[in-house]
């Protein structure tokens, strides 16, 4: 691009858009809108961005619900659209996708990243604008061939020295032409093709609708656009970008039909890389988040039976657990679920999770020696270190901590917004939803936690879970819910094992 690249940042946080101006304003044009009504205004008052920077989750008008507009529009529905996004997995990716998008920036913004992302597809934008308005010159050309031989010349020589492929072919799609850029990528000389459909380099892993999509079109006088996947005379697939379109006379009559192809094989590959890349990082970083946010619970301890299990929906997210024994007779189990999914969620748990760990040394220290420090007491202080921080980021963080007693044969409870724990009484069969009243961290900075109490019966069952379960869908999407994981675990209340069971098998 000769002048510096236009983007146009639209994403509802502050702090995102000083991230991104602050790294591509020294090459780029960076204007921003913070919202996605601001945004359609400023378009149809004339702006023409190269690029779009689009937040997913924005108050209002959502990134979904702006691209969708813009890729109805036809002033606006070229201008490539990167998604700025917290989520990470395989079902937001295609949302995206299918809304209209290139690619997608994951939170928060790494440096490195965001920059590779611009030069790939800035440079993408200028080698289609250049296809384009080769491909446009071709056509132009090629309508006033009876007119000018002077101009057929100029054409020729553009066409056998162009650093794409070049077919033109009949009606009945039989190739009349073909540069020699054309002839080196296939293999084939130009005798060998001539008469023959480019059909002979199909490949079997090229999907048939997409040629009836392509002859729909030409056939009605438009362009096509598209990628292919072919073969070579000695067998090597490569993947081509092709710009096909109807060539015209005088009077308007379709006489020809000219294909421009770049080579995109390496670029394919590189793409493929960096997702093959991405997915193991995913798997990576999962394995740090089980391994350092859950561990291994015990299955005995204090007298009490412990059986546990996590499944993260989208490789890696924001649920966390742990427990803490607090003497011989006293242990606690803490469990959280962070706002969003992904790596942003995952690390939002960590450092919760540390917050907590803090939060109990630093009260042991102050309360003195044997006194240990009551529960609501723990997440007020977990609340005061970690609130402020998360009202900045826009996550909140729901809690539940629950402490049992060997002795007292009691448990105290905090619930911070969280999903209800659940007691089940074995004397009498009855569930108990715990749920308290108070709001999760990162809400109200100055929110007061308190903390419940019940007494346990012997063989009673505790619950904790989170709304991975109860928000779990069949495959008619019915909610598994919270009276279903009562009910099973009234029935099937005899041993931890076999309630874990009952509910697992309950979802499939």
């Amino acid at each position: 691009m000769n002048s510096r690249p236009k983007l146009f940042l639209v994403d509802d946080s502050i702090s995102i858009i000083e991230v991104v101006a602050e790294i591509l304003s020294i090459d780029h044009e960076v204007r921003f809108s913070t919202s996605g009504v601001k945004a359609l205004q400023l378009l149809k008052s004339g702006y023409e961005p190269d690029m779009i920077l689009l937040d997913v989750m924005m108050p209002g008008m959502d990134g979904y619900e702006f691209c969708g507009l813009l890729k109805q529009s036809p002033l606006f529905k070229t201008i490539p659209i990167i998604f700025i996004t917290a989520s990470a997995d395989a079902e937001s990716e295609s949302q995206a996708l299918a809304a209209g998008a290139v690619d997608f920036i994951h939170k928060p913004i790494n440096r490195d990243v965001l920059l590779a992302r611009m030069r790939l597809h800035l440079g993408l934008i200028q080698n289609r604008r250049e296809l384009e308005a080769l491909n446009q010159r071709l056509i132009a050309t090629l309508s006033e061939v009876e007119k000018s031989r002077d101009q057929l010349q100029i054409l020729a020589t553009a066409i056998q020295h162009s650093p794409t492929s070049i077919v033109v072919t009949d009606l009945d799609a039989n190739i009349e032409y073909v540069n020699p850029y054309y002839c080196n990528l296939i293999g084939y000389s130009s005798e060998e093709v001539i008469g023959q459909k480019p059909a002979i380099l199909t490949s079997a892993h090229t999907d048939p609708s997409k040629y009836a999509d392509l002859w729909a079109k030409i056939r009605k006088g438009e362009a096509w656009s598209g990628e292919f996947l072919n073969v070579t005379r000695a067998g090597i697939e490569y993947r081509e970008e092709a710009h096909i379109a109807p060539v015209k006379d005088i009077n308007g009559k379709t006489t020809h039909y000219v294909s421009v192809q770049l080579d995109i094989t390496a670029r394919h590959a590189a793409e493929e890389m960096i997702k093959l890349a991405r997915q193991n990082e995913m798997q990576f970083h999962a394995a740090i988040q089980k391994e350092l946010l859950f561990g291994k619970m015990p299955e005995q301890l204090l007298g009490y039976g412990i059986r546990s299990y996590t499944a993260a929906s989208q490789i890696i997210d924001g649920d966390f657990y742990t427990l803490t024994q607090l003497g011989n007779n006293t242990f606690e189990i803490l469990s959280g679920d962070v706002m969003g999914k992904g790596m942003t969620a995952a690390l939002v748990g960590a450092g919760v999770k540390n917050a907590y760990r803090e939060a109990i040394a630093d009260l042991l220290i102050r309360g003195g020696v044997g006194l240990l420090p009551r529960p609501d007491e723990i997440i007020n202080e977990v609340n005061t270190r970690v609130a402020d921080k998360l009202i900045e980021l826009g996550v909140f963080v729901t809690l539940t901590l629950v402490r049992f007693d060997s002795i007292k044969k009691e448990m105290v409870w905090v619930n911070a917004g969280h999903t209800p724990t659940l007691l089940v009484h074995k004397d009498s069969g009855k569930c108990e939803e715990l749920l308290g009243n108070n709001l999760p961290l990162g809400v109200v900075e100055n929110e007061i936690y308190c903390q419940h109490k019940n007494q346990l019966g012997p063989q009673d069952v505790v619950c904790i879970y989170s709304d991975g379960l109860s928000e779990a869908e069949n495959a008619g999407q019915k909610q598994f819910g919270a009276d279903r994981v009562c009910a099973l675990l009234t029935q099937l209340s005899t041993t931890p094992s076999a309630s874990l069971d009952a509910v697992l098998d309950g979802i499939k």
